[in-house]
């Protein structure tokens, strides 16, 4: 009998915790974030676009934002974007413009947790699948687990200035190498908002003010919950031309485009290692799962078979 108490005050004591997940990679750090989704958070994301839009919404101003009358400054030179590119728009629209295929079709992100792998699959209008892209990537730990479940990514930050948040708000330049994709959740209606810090992002290790405080592997449970890329170049040139993006846009975490269309990442798998990690990855995700509903259907509006009625 105390047996039976101690562990279920143990998973209750641990999914407490998870409701101030600390963000990407800051465990050590003790930054806390939003307890529940649902919450209204001081970033989030606007509703995307329902079929039939012609244009890509813009944030609500917020006092983060630029003043919405003046004009952006240039972003800065990324080495990731091809030659002979002023920047990743002119980019999205050239590819596009070359490979109108790849405006009917869906891509999607899967990321196991089993293997620690994440796939990008395309599907074309004609049925075929595709896998365009694979890597091994880095997950959370046992501390803090990435969860699985259904995401949504609706704008990338893919541009050297993109700004980690740390301790006490601290600005953290560098860390994430060039790229950050935040996951979301979405209702039917298409409003979105982040789950916590939860995203998908390069990662710079030298970049920390204190670098023996954190992992430095791309691989494995190695992460504070993010998923990390060993080579966010890949991914983000995968992503922006199967894709599309619109106007730049920029805020206080740096430069950043709305995607053409939202892409589902599903996150899946049990972690390896028995007993343990079921117990706490478990306990985690039953906060998660009650929110996910409708995401779903909310993402059939945006499959090729609706975009061609």
């Amino acid at each position: 009998m105390i047996g039976r108490l101690t562990i279920t005050g143990l998973l209750v004591f641990t999914f407490f915790l998870s409701g101030f997940w600390i963000s990407a990679d800051l465990a050590s750090e003790g930054v806390l974030l939003p307890a529940a989704v649902g919450v209204k958070m001081k970033e989030h994301s606007p509703s995307i676009n329902k079929p039939g839009q012609t244009s890509v919404p813009d944030l609500p101003v917020r006092d983060e934002d630029l003043i919405a009358e003046e004009k952006l400054p240039s972003p800065p030179d990324d080495p990731c974007l091809p030659p002979l590119y002023k920047d990743w728009r002119e980019f999205s629209l050239n590819y596009l413009d070359q490979h109108p295929e790849a405006k009917g079709s869906t891509f999607r992100i899967i990321i196991d947790r089993s293997t620690f792998r994440l796939t990008a699959e395309c599907s074309r209008q004609d049925g075929a699948v595709d896998e365009v892209y694979e890597s091994d990537v880095g997950l959370g730990d046992m501390n803090s687990p990435t969860p699985a479940g259904q995401f949504v990514i609706n704008h990338v930050y893919c541009y050297p200035d993109v700004m980690f948040f740390g301790w006490k708000n601290q600005r953290v330049p560098a860390l994430y190498n060039g790229f950050f994709a935040p996951l979301l959740l979405c209702d039917e209606a298409g409003r979105c908002r982040r789950y916590r810090e939860l995203g998908i992002h390069g990662f710079e290790p030298s970049a920390r003010p204190d670098p023996r405080n954190i992992r430095p592997e791309t691989s494995g449970a190695v992460s504070g919950g993010c998923i990390r890329l060993p080579d966010p170049c890949r991914l983000k040139y995968t992503l922006i031309s199967m894709v599309g993006v619109g106007d730049l846009k920029k805020d206080d975490r740096g430069f950043y485009y709305w995607l053409n269309r939202p892409v589902e990442v599903l996150i899946v798998g049990e972690y390896p290692g028995g007993e343990e990690y079921f117990n706490v990855v478990s306990a985690f995700e039953k906060g998660l799962s009650h929110v996910q509903d409708g995401l779903r259907s909310f993402l059939d509006m945006f499959s090729p078979a609706d975009n061609n009625n």
